[in-house]
């Protein structure tokens, strides 16, 4: 497999840069002379400055490497290419030393986490009963900077007990905020990245997986998800006026199309997919990207977004064709046209509004979207239109350790006869978290009812028809 590979490479360019970059430091005679007089001395000692401490309950891992010299010497030059320490990640970086939230120009940090999940269910309709304990998330991510903190990237690895022993690459893109470095804006004002990650439309699909209050992601934005693809794009921060409005746009393969194989033995069409999202926080307070109130806001603070997406798909694209299912059997599209009738093509288009609060520990989010299929050629059919939304209420019980949530997720539309008569599916859901130690240790349990699925999914363990009950209790650790 390549994944081995991709990351000996990755480790290697890295320390390569970084040895670089710590003999450039050293510039003349005099400074190589005091390098040979210099000393290393190991010590516990906690610097006041970069943050980083090995003290009992501080996530520092061992000593200090500290460089002694004559005081009447400034400079202190360095023989080490690299130096190491944990700031959220474990973190490897170059010469100059580690400071808590401030990236170098050559740093590596790695992070992982898992989910380990039992699931029963309990359904009168659709897919067989479940009763299992699963790995449902189990990832590795390198991601970093090289050669300027203004080029990152980032490499996750991901497997899980329902691709068996396969470890995937999952995210793999570089991103430049060519802004700041060479038009002298502010960080974050314009960048671009490339290489497959989540293309820009949900506020549900920008979240992690390890942030969710609930065991994951609802029925409804897991319909009209877009997912992940390879692709180009930009972002930035629209910084007139009184509010920054964040923006992210990308040109990708297609609609979930993130596994899809490429090249001339591919299932893919000749169209490109485009998707956008803009997303804002009034008040300047909402504080961390999850939903729950971890700060106990005083006074309420909300963040508000919205999205847009558009692909064709073509026969010729069978991963593409076949991606599109409908309400509220979750069926595939392509399967519903009658025999004797050829649809060659059809156009998607896809909305989202969402918005959110926060306020002394309760937080409440929802999203609301809109698709319609038209332009569909080789038969005369209406156009189709489906909408639906995920509403969520969270209630910390106990501050940043205990919280109780509640979701809503409804789906309908006229897809499933064709454009003739609507019909609807609903998830209600209820679940309880405790937070051992924020999103890093934490356990869920959650229930879940279902009446009628419109969607296939192995992460949420749903498959199309399903009526029933479902029941998930989930422990996830991350470092």
């Amino acid at each position: 497999m390549q994944s081995p590979f991709l990351i000996a490479l990755a480790c290697s360019l890295f320390f390569s840069a970084a040895k670089s970059h710590a003999q450039n430091q050293i510039t003349s005679p005099e400074q190589q002379a005091h390098t040979e007089n210099l000393r290393f001395e190991s010590t516990a000692r906690q610097p006041t400055t970069d943050g980083i401490s090995n003290q009992p309950g501080n996530d520092s891992f061992g000593d200090e490497l500290v460089l002694e010299s004559p005081s009447n010497y400034l400079i202190q030059p360095t023989t080490t290419p690299f130096s190491v320490g944990y700031d959220n990640a474990f973190v490897i970086s170059g010469p100059t030393p580690i400071t808590v939230g401030k990236q170098d120009d050559y740093q590596l940090r790695i992070n992982g986490w898992a989910q380990l999940r039992h699931t029963a269910t309990n359904k009168s309709a659709g897919s067989e009963d479940l009763n299992q304990f699963q790995l449902k998330r189990a990832r590795i991510i390198f991601s970093g900077s090289t050669f300027t903190r203004d080029l990152e990237y980032h490499i996750q690895l991901d497997g899980r007990s329902t691709s068996g022993d396969i470890v995937r690459l999952l995210d793999y893109y570089l991103a430049y905020d060519v802004g700041h470095h060479d038009l002298n804006l502010e960080n974050g004002v314009l960048g671009l990245r490339a290489g497959r990650f989540k293309t820009p439309f949900t506020l549900a699909r920008a979240l992690s997986g390890r942030e969710f209050e609930f065991a994951d992601r609802s029925m409804a934005s897991t319909f009209f998800d877009v997912n992940r693809s390879l692709a180009v794009g930009a972002f930035g921060r629209l910084d007139r006026g009184s509010v920054p409005v964040n923006w992210e746009a990308a040109v990708f393969n297609g609609l979930v199309t993130g596994g899809a194989e490429t090249g001339s033995s591919g299932k893919l069409d000749t169209n490109f997919g485009y998707s956008a999202r803009l997303f804002a926080n009034p008040d300047g307070a909402w504080g961390a990207m999850e939903l729950a109130d971890w700060e106990w806001h005083t006074q309420p603070t909300t963040r508000f977004g919205v999205g847009v997406a558009h692909a064709t798909n073509n026969e010729k694209g069978q991963t593409e064709f076949d991606s599109i299912r409908v309400v509220d059997s979750g069926e595939q599209l392509s399967n519903l046209f009658p025999l004797g009738v050829e649809v060659t093509q059809y156009d998607v288009n896809l909305y989202s509004v969402d918005g959110g609060f926060k306020f002394r520990g309760w937080s409440g989010t929802m999203e609301y979207y809109f698709r319609t299929i038209q332009g569909i050629q080789g038969a005369d059919y209406p156009d189709f239109f489906d909408h639906g939304f995920w509403l969520q209420l969270g209630k910390f019980i106990v501050p940043q350790k205990f919280e109780l949530a509640a979701r809503w997720s409804r789906v309908e539309g006229n897809s499933g006869t064709l454009g003739v008569t609507d019909q609807s599916s609903e998830e209600i859901a209820a679940a309880a978290i405790y937070y051992f130690r924020k999103q890093n240790a934490k356990f869920t349990i959650d229930a879940t009812h279902l009446n009628g699925a419109t969607i296939s999914s192995q992460s949420l363990d749903i498959s199309p028809g399903d009526a029933g009950w479902l029941f998930r209790s989930q422990i996830q650790f991350a470092f």
